[in-house]
């Protein structure tokens, strides 16, 4: 790496701190700066969902996530005071964590400032970028802070810096859509109620929309819609008129409050690249807080930049590499808009439109739909980047490695593979007849190539061949972010040209 490598992060939020924790666990130099002058205190998103959980897993916050955090294990939904649907998160498949969960944002951006740091990254807060002007070899940013204005020299520029990005602002890349008309309310605190503290609670109406989440601690968030014109002097009060009015059950607010009123948008750039600066997470696209999307897919954005970025960083790819990952979360983004606009407008409809939408949950969710359907599309289990398809059992080129369990007594899963930061060759070797030696494959790999990490899955009862849906021998391959490259015969050639194609034709051969 030369100085030019370095990568500069703007904003120092979960979208930041993990593009900074995948690119040093890589070796890429990063110097990550926020414009505030301390860490975020604001609770703000509090969902996380199971492919941004195991985001987070692959270099092990999972479990002081789940230390601070509360799992929430459905979704209700009302309609005039009566329940038209249920959606049952443990219904998920192929997942160790079939559930949401529910953290403030503090707690979540604490944890990866903790790893962050552990990795020897430093962050600058009351650092801001003012401008930046770049050529074919890097960026030249000018920074400010108390002490006055400084220029530096950058390879490569991140914006992560939120809805209001000065990134954005400087690139002049269009931030198209729309806002909603109404005004939204929240009040994170305690709630004396009898409705489950770890289920997720809408109260649809003509008046609006009540939605009731558990928080840690045994505090709840309360989220109301209100009219574009409604005063509010008192949020709290607000709130809990609100909440009063469209809950069937008691719903009291105890306490001190915090409270925020906000406005809800629905927008995503034309594009995530210019030149040597990309955009990721809010900066990049907004959208409606229905389904708790926001922060996942902007999580998923900085793993599957950050391999890719830190490829380019070493030469072992050129801008092709770049121009893919911002077609694959762009089309992410237009998908989550698209969903959380439908279920925003859901919220708001009435007369004829809500006893159609009512009917229709009802029956869907008596059908089972909503739960095979549904969930694992919020939970973003089910996307799938398009390509040439490449199909084995249950698994299909484009998805997310699913994570199953390979020894029931040791509690071995099959994404502890993925600790890595490099490329996995995952060898299965079959079961029954089928079955067959694929050790003397592995041992060639290893010899072979640098930067990929080869593993013969150890599955002595079968269980995760059968979860999968694998008798024959499969060579997985899977990239940095868990999202499988190829599926091919173990013992054919053309595996070798696509793990030399994952990994990068400079890479020498041992």
């Amino acid at each position: 790496m030369t100085e030019s490598s370095q990568v500069l992060i703007v904003g120092a939020g979960p979208v930041g701190l993990v593009t900074g924790i995948e690119l040093l666990r890589r070796g890429v130099p990063v110097r990550v700066i926020d414009r505030s002058e301390r860490p975020n205190p604001h609770s703000k998103a509090i969902a996380l969902w199971p492919r941004g959980i195991e985001a987070l897993a692959r270099f092990g916050a999972a479990d002081e996530l789940h230390r601070r955090g509360v799992v929430l294990r459905a979704q209700n939904y009302h309609s005039q005071g009566e329940r038209v649907a249920r959606l049952a998160f443990g219904g998920m498949r192929r997942t160790r964590y079939p559930y949401a969960l529910s953290i403030p944002q503090q707690e979540t951006e604490a944890v990866l400032r903790e790893t962050f740091r552990g990795l020897g990254g430093t962050i600058e807060f009351g650092t801001s970028l003012t401008s930046f002007t770049q050529d074919g070899v890097g960026v030249s940013a000018e920074l400010e802070t108390v002490r006055g204005r400084a220029t530096a020299r950058f390879g490569w520029v991140v914006g992560c810096d939120g809805s209001h990005s000065r990134v954005r602002e400087v690139l002049g890349v269009p931030f198209r859509g729309s806002s909603y008309p109404q005004r939204f309310l929240l009040a994170d605190g305690r709630v004396r109620t009898s409705l489950a503290h770890d289920e997720v609670h809408y109260f649809m109406s003509a008046a609006g929309v009540l939605v009731v989440v558990g928080l840690p601690g045994g505090m709840y968030r309360t989220f109301v819609s209100a009219a574009p014109d409604l005063a509010v002097d008192d949020p709290r009060d607000a709130v809990q008129r609100a909440a009063s009015e469209r809950c069937p059950v008691p719903i009291e607010l105890i306490g001190e409050q915090r409270t925020g009123v906000f406005r809800v948008h629905a927008k995503v750039v034309d594009r995530l690249r210019v030149g040597r600066v990309l955009l990721a997470g809010d900066a990049a696209h907004i959208h409606s807080p229905a389904g708790g999307q926001g922060l996942n897919t902007g999580i998923e954005d900085a793993a599957s930049l950050a391999w890719r970025l830190a490829g380019v960083c070493e030469g072992r790819w050129g801008d092709e590499a770049l121009a893919r990952w911002e077609e694959e979360r762009l089309r992410v983004a237009r998908a989550v808009v698209s969903d959380t606009d439908l279920q925003t407008r859901l919220w708001m409809m009435s007369g004829w439109r809500a006893r159609a939408r009512d009917a229709a949950l009802g029956i869907a969710g008596r059908s089972g739909v909503l739960n095979r359907v549904v969930v694992p599309r919020q939970a973003q289990l089910s996307f799938a980047h398009p390509g040439p398809r490449q199909q084995a059992g249950h698994l299909r080129t484009g998805m997310r490695l699913p994570d199953v369990p390979l020894d029931g007594e040791h509690g071995r899963w099959l994404r502890e593979e993925l600790a890595s930061p490099t490329p996995l060759l995952l060898l299965f070797p079959g079961t029954g007849r089928r079955r067959r030696n694929v050790e003397g494959v592995a041992d060639i790999f290893r010899r072979s190539y640098e930067g990929i990490r080869v593993t013969v899955i150890s599955d002595p009862n079968h269980l995760g061949h059968s979860l999968l849906g694998l008798n024959r021998p499969c060579a997985v391959l899977v990239r940095p972010d868990g999202t499988i490259d190829a599926l091919s015969d173990p013992f054919r050639d053309e595996l070798h040209l696509t793990v030399r194609d994952l990994i990068g034709q400079s890479v020498p051969a041992r």
